[in-house]
């Protein structure tokens, strides 16, 4: 009678077993996943620099100016704020003749990192300067968007999407996307606008 009565529940093997196939599952999907948040993370900031771009140029039209920072006492403008979003031309608030404003919804987020420093410039400094061609020289000053915290793993897909130059020696200091001063680890920038 004893061998007709049903076991109920798994044996430890039986549980091991369960166990290591998840493990192996769980190590094979891991890093998938991660690659699939990390390319979700580039087409946000891709897609914000197109935004960016084409907001770029029509305040140019609108103002016959480039946007610039502008510094605000808001702390959670990090401490900045862009004239694609505000009309003001200074700090004091001044407004910007032909403003026709704001030529973007919000504030773009850096994807890269909560809390993440992003900028957007209208610079000359040599440290920002944009080699366009890939021909070793400055092309003269542009809008630049700046986004911190991206390693260079994440640069150089976003440098070949734009520049078509992922994998090769010299992707962080030409085309449209580079490192800061070409070595840095942390601070990308994008070529928006030849001004």
């Amino acid at each position: 009678m004893s061998a007709l009565r049903k076991q109920a529940g798994f044996t430890l093997v039986e549980m091991i077993g369960v166990m290591a196939v998840i493990a192996i599952l769980a190590s094979v999907a891991a890093p998938r996943i991660m690659e699939s948040i990390e390319d979700a993370k580039v087409s946000t900031f891709v897609q914000q620099v197109k935004v960016l771009e084409g907001a770029v140029a029509k305040y140019n039209a609108n103002t016959g100016l480039w946007p610039t920072m502008i510094t605000t006492s808001d702390p959670s403008t990090n401490p900045h704020h862009h004239q694609l979003l505000i009309n003001a031309s200074n700090s004091a608030g001044d407004d910007i003749a032909g403003w026709q404003g704001p030529y973007v919804a919000k504030e773009p987020t850096n994807p890269f990192g909560k809390n993440s420093y992003q900028a957007l410039y209208n610079t000359t400094d040599t440290n920002w300067t944009c080699d366009v061609d890939g021909d070793g020289t400055a092309d003269g000053r542009f809008i630049v968007y700046r986004a911190d915290n991206v390693t260079d793993k994440v640069a150089e897909k976003i440098s070949d999407i734009f520049d078509g130059d992922g994998g090769s020696a010299d992707w962080k200091t030409k085309g449209r996307v580079k490192r800061y001063q070409g070595t840095s680890a942390s601070i990308i920038a994008v070529c928006l606008a030849r001004i």
